[in-house]
């Protein structure tokens, strides 16, 4: 779902997680893709998917440092934080993440 361009891109201007919720908004709308759910507050980016149950939440510590958090949908189909939170400098993991979770998203839908 992402090109190259817009991975450079992420890797380069995207220092916070409003940026990767800008970006990403920009990219999903290009992509006209209607089942995956971003969302942006309280200084965390969220994205989702509708027809499934994990996801992912990006925000940043006191020290800027990124941290990914894996989401799973509650009953209510809403989605909660869990305790799997993964901590990098580095923009180009937090991209990656996203990325492969996109991709894991797009090849269900294709199987």
């Amino acid at each position: 779902m992402l090109t190259k361009k817009e991975f450079a891109d992420c890797i380069y201007n995207v220092l916070t997680p409003y940026d990767l919720h800008e970006k990403m908004k920009s990219v999903l709308t290009a992509a006209k893709n209607t089942d995956i759910i971003i969302n942006y507050g309280n200084g965390h980016f969220l994205i989702g998917h509708k027809k499934y149950r994990d996801g992912l939440a990006v925000s940043t510590d006191g020290f800027g440092l990124w941290e990914i958090t894996e989401l799973r949908s509650t009953e209510d189909r809403s989605y909660e934080f869990t305790d799997k939170t993964f901590r990098t400098e580095n923009t180009e993991t937090v991209v990656r993440a996203v990325a492969s979770l996109l991709i894991t998203w797009e090849e269900f839908q294709g199987s």
